[in-house]
């Protein structure tokens, strides 16, 4: 990253590719708290150099769950910024998956903005998938009220896509949690 008389720019592609195996370094060496700092130094460079951040295993196996799911975030901001929003909202379901069992309110977060994401690019199946994936765990924390008007999104968009079978089975739930 230093800069001299012959190099006038920092090489962040390059930083990046070291801080990570750096951090694979650490990680396999079992200096959790190094690894960290290494992944974070490479988010930094990625961030600097307008690239994708990658997602850090190295919080998760720290069970440092919340921050990782918060870079995870990050950057599927910068995926939706830099024009590929197929990978963030993909960055969005896989940071869902990883909180889902600490904190489904924020896995249920997490699923509707991926089938936001996934809804704006007319990708509605994908869309749908996460719907349901929050719809459930709506159901699951007893939040039924949220759950009926996430199925009732559901249904929406099996009628736009013209899937009336399932259309009709996602009222069918929805009626159920209505009359419970």
């Amino acid at each position: 990253l230093k800069t001299g008389f012959l190099k006038w720019k920092p090489d962040y592609d390059s930083a990046a590719t070291e801080y990570g195996k750096a951090a694979v370094a650490f990680k396999n060496a079992k200096q959790f708290d190094q690894a960290r700092e290494a992944c974070l130094r490479e988010a930094e460079a990625h961030e600097n150099n307008k690239a994708n951040i990658p997602l850090t295993i190295a919080l998760q196996e720290m069970q440092r769950l919340p921050e990782a799911v918060q870079l995870i975030e990050k950057a599927s901001m910068m995926y939706l910024e830099n024009g590929t929003p197929d990978t963030a909202a993909i960055a969005l379901e896989r940071a869902g998956k990883l909180i889902e069992t600490v904190s489904p309110e924020k896995a249920v977060q997490l699923y509707q903005q991926a089938a936001s994401v996934f809804e704006n690019e007319e990708r509605l199946r994908q869309a749908l998938e996460m719907l349901g994936k929050a719809s459930r765990l709506l159901v699951r924390g007893r939040r039924l009220d949220e759950a009926a008007l996430s199925l009732q999104k559901e249904k929406s968009i099996y009628k736009e896509i013209e899937n009336y079978p399932t259309c009709y089975k996602v009222s069918l739930k929805r009626q159920f949690l209505i009359v419970h």
